[in-house]
Formats: C-alpha cells, sequence, structure tokens
C-alpha cells in the first residue's frame, strides 16, 4: 500500500481547516500523512495544527513565512516522505472513497499513467446542505475527461484552460522530478502553469470517471482566490509572457501580434456567464 503524502497550504484559513481534515480523516484508504503548512497565518491555524497532531499521528504540519499557494505547496512537497501526492486547499474537501479509488485506477494502468484525476464539484459555503454545483465560481466548468490514449490534442487544450482543479489529480513523485515544483512568481494561475509543464513534457494524464464519494469538493466563499479578477488578470499576463516560447500557447492565446489585450479579453470572455455575452451580442446588434 504506497504512502500518500496529502499536502495542505493554509493561510488564514482556520475556520475551514477542521474540515478538510475530517475530510482526510475519513478516507477509506489508510497509508496516508498529511502535512499541514501554515504559510505565515495570523489566526487560530497554528493552534488547530498541534490540535489534529495530538488527535492522528499521520497529521504532521510545518510553520512558514508567508509566500502564497505555490511556496507553501513546495515546501509540503520538501517534507512529503510518500511515492504519491495529493494537493488539498483549506477551504476544500475530498469525499471518502477519493484516495482508493485513484490508487486502484492508478494500479490498473501501470506504468503507462503518471497522474489520474478525479471528478469535482463545487459547493457554496452558505448552503449548509452542500448542494453540489457543475459551475464553479466566475462561470468556471468542470473538468474534462482526458485519457492517457489522448495525443494530438492535448497541448492545445492546456493552453486554452486549466482543465481540472489542483486537488483533482493524484500524482506520481517523480512528476515533479520530471518537471519541477509550482512556480513561485505567480500569484494566481499556478496550477495551470505547472499542468500545462506536465502535459509539454509528455507527462501522461488519466481521468477516473465518477466512481460514488470519490470526487473533490470546491468551496465557494467570498474570499476565494478565484473570485479575485483583478489579481487573475495580473498572473494570467506573467503566465503569457512565461510561456511565449510555445508556438501552439501563442497561437491558442492570441498571442502572435503581441496582443496581450485581446488574450485578456478572451480569458474574461471565460468567465462571464454565456447569457451576459448572448446579451451584450444583442445589445451591440451583432446576433
Amino acid at each position: 500500500m504506497p504512502l500518500v503524502s496529502i499536502v495542505i497550504p493554509c493561510y488564514n484559513q482556520a475556520r475551514f481547516l477542521s474540515d478538510a481534515l475530517n475530510s482526510v480523516l475519513a478516507q477509506t484508504y489508510p497509508n496516508w500523512e498529511c502535512i499541514i503548512v501554515n504559510d505565515g497565518s495570523k489566526d487560530d491555524t497554528e493552534r488547530l495544527a498541534n490540535d489534529w497532531m495530538q488527535k492522528d499521528g499521520r497529521v504532521k504540519s510545518i510553520k512558514k513565512i508567508n509566500g502564497g499557494l505555490s511556496s507553501a505547496r513546495n515546501a509540503g512537497l520538501l517534507m512529503a516522505a510518500g511515492d504519491l501526492i495529493q494537493f488539498l486547499d483549506a477551504d476544500d474537501l475530498l469525499e471518502p472513497e477519493k484516495l482508493k479509488y485513484q490508487l486502484n485506477c492508478l494500479a490498473n494502468a501501470g506504468d503507462k499513467v503518471d497522474i489520474v484525476v478525479s471528478g469535482y464539484r463545487y459547493f457554496h459555503d452558505s448552503d449548509r446542505e452542500r448542494e453540489l454545483l457543475i459551475f464553479g465560481p466566475n462561470n468556471f466548468l468542470p473538468e474534462v475527461a482526458v485519457n492517457f490514449t489522448d495525443r494530438k490534442d492535448l497541448v492545445k487544450l492546456f493552453a486554452r484552460t486549466n482543465p481540472m482543479v489542483v486537488s483533482a489529480p493524484l500524482y506520481r513523485r517523480g512528476v515533479f522530478e520530471r518537471v519541477g515544483n509550482f512556480d513561485e512568481t505567480l500569484g494566481a494561475l499556478e496550477d495551470w502553469d505547472f499542468h500545462f509543464r506536465c502535459i509539454v513534457s509528455g507527462v501522461a494524464f488519466q481521468h477516473c470517471g465518477y466512481s460514488p464519494q470519490s470526487k473533490t469538493l470546491i468551496r465557494i466563499h467570498p474570499s476565494s482566490m478565484s473570485a479575485d479578477r483583478r489579481n487573475m488578470i495580473r498572473n494570467l499576463r506573467r503566465f503569457q509572457q512565461k510561456h511565449r516560447g510555445n508556438r501552439i500557447f501563442v497561437l491558442e492565446n492570441g498571442l502572435e501580434a503581441g496582443s496581450i489585450a485581446s488574450a485578456i479579453w478572451n480569458f474574461l470572455k471565460m468567465l462571464t456567464p454565456p447569457g451576459v455575452i448572448w446579451l451584450v451580442k444583442r445589445l451591440l446588434g451583432l446576433i
């Protein structure tokens, strides 16, 4: 039974942390360690982390100066002892069968697959029933069911969009040795950047489908990073500049004529509900 290292970066999200950890302890697969990375939190994160370490010896914690999500995940990777890596943001949850189901998928695929991807859904923090939603914040859609046998359009797909949230994949540790860690110069979109580097490097992804209770659940709340459009746009520019040397990325993002504004407009359209786009076109007489 391979060891799975679950890395939870936490910056001032103590109010959500126990929910995330309860979902880890509820996993039907028992051979895991959980590393809480306290990224310079000023709330109750440190006390909660210490309490959880007393509850279960598989829970560990490190504290560092605040450096952002990429820095926190990279710090967790340095401490991780597992052959497999699972990331979980402190405000999100894992369903009980997630690790077990993905490990079965990985075993069945053998050495053909480097990353197995679960299904995922969103829920509003204000909803006590936690009704699961297809659309995420800013109209984000759920994942594309990528198969390791897909070849032709994969770089094109990952150049256009990040087809998964960071807690959906279960990564072989060798992926990070091959591709490198998260880019700490990016304050957002760092998971898209990492997955794009993976696909360019030939890393094989496999979507596992939707077995019962095997999804990752993404919490929607006002302070979630994806709600900050200015931050997203600022980091989109950095992301685009970083990958301008990749011809497919340039073509798919409208950068061939140096049109950063056009690329940002295309990105904003991704965040805009289809009904709003239709109404604007109607008002402009385009339809």
